[in-house]
């Protein structure tokens, strides 16, 4: 059971979480987001529902999709916001190559050159965002 589990299930509000464990509201969001918790932290919230500092750790520590919530993220939300900036990018080019009177072969290849460094901007953001997420051994 998550941390938002818990506290729903007791009926408080992140809110009241923070004022009975002493944190700010904004500990309680980040940590109920997944973001791991400090030792202080987890001490206050096993207090705070009258758990063992090591079963509340053990709660925090379980992953977010085993209690059914969604991910924060998923495999298309960095998709999305590429693919809009390279469509802006190839209206932009041939739209210059329009108004300029361009050779359309001139601005076919340089937006597709855009759009490979696009491509390769999007593989390096995915790889970054799996080895920052992937488990430390």
């Amino acid at each position: 059971m998550s941390l938002k589990a818990l506290r729903q299930a007791k009926g408080w509000s992140q809110a009241e979480l923070a004022r009975i464990s002493d944190l700010s509201e904004r500990t309680i969001q980040r940590i109920e987001s997944g973001r791991p918790a400090s030792l202080e932290a987890v001490k206050a919230l096993a207090t705070s529902f009258d758990l063992s500092s090591e079963a509340m750790q053990n709660r925090l520590a379980a992953p977010t999709a085993a209690v059914g919530l969604p991910p924060a993220r998923t495999i298309w939300s960095p998709l999305r916001w590429h693919g809009l900036t390279a469509l802006g990018l190839i209206a932009v080019v041939f739209g210059l190559g329009q108004r300029f009177d361009a050779d359309t072969r001139l601005a076919a290849g340089t937006a597709m050159l855009g759009l490979a460094s696009w491509l390769l901007h999007l593989a390096v953001c995915l790889y970054v965002r799996d080895r920052r997420s992937a488990p430390t051994p």
